[in-house]
């Protein structure tokens, strides 16, 4: 068996970027965000020995991520989302269009900043393409119920979506 920093090595480079996001999910704020995803790392490193392998490593890293987040939300009191990221990685043929998209990921982030700290989280979740199992496993429901929140909170996001654009 791999010895724990080679794994730890592993989550690191296949998680990097989900784990990120969920952090910009809960704290908008950059450096806050940094500070959280530092934490979330510490907080895996601990918990690899503890891996039982019940579900996949990566459902298990976010559930992690997650629990890290709720947890550093409570203790810092930081999370007032008004800061958005300044800046997204946008890789596009044309000034143009990479304009247009930016535009609609700030009004995407933008709203998703509005949601609940629940369904930012869930939202977060489907943004990194896991399944509904996987989102219910993370955030301990079921998946009937995952499904159907998940259909409320793009509901919601469209009304908001709107709302920006008016």
């Amino acid at each position: 068996m791999q010895n724990r920093e080679q794994i730890f090595n592993e989550i690191v480079k296949d998680n990097r970027e989900g784990i990120y996001r969920i952090c910009l999910a809960w704290l908008y704020n950059k450096s806050f965000a940094d500070d959280l995803y530092q934490e979330i790392m510490l907080q895996i490193w601990k918990s690899i020995e503890r891996y039982r392998g019940d579900a996949k490593l990566s459902t298990w890293v976010y559930r992690i991520a997650v629990n890290t987040a709720i947890t550093y939300n409570h203790e810092s009191r930081k999370s007032t989302h008004s800061t958005l990221p300044e800046t997204f990685n946008i890789a596009d043929d044309t000034i143009g269009m990479a304009h247009e998209k930016e535009q609609k990921l700030t009004a995407l982030q933008k709203a998703i900043s509005q949601l609940e700290e629940q369904d930012r989280l869930i939202i977060s979740l489907v943004l990194e393409d896991l399944t509904y199992k996987e989102i219910a496993e993370i955030t301990g429901t079921n998946v009937n119920n995952t499904g159907v929140r998940i259909a409320r909170i793009k509901t919601r996001l469209m009304k908001l979506m709107e709302n920006l654009n008016a």
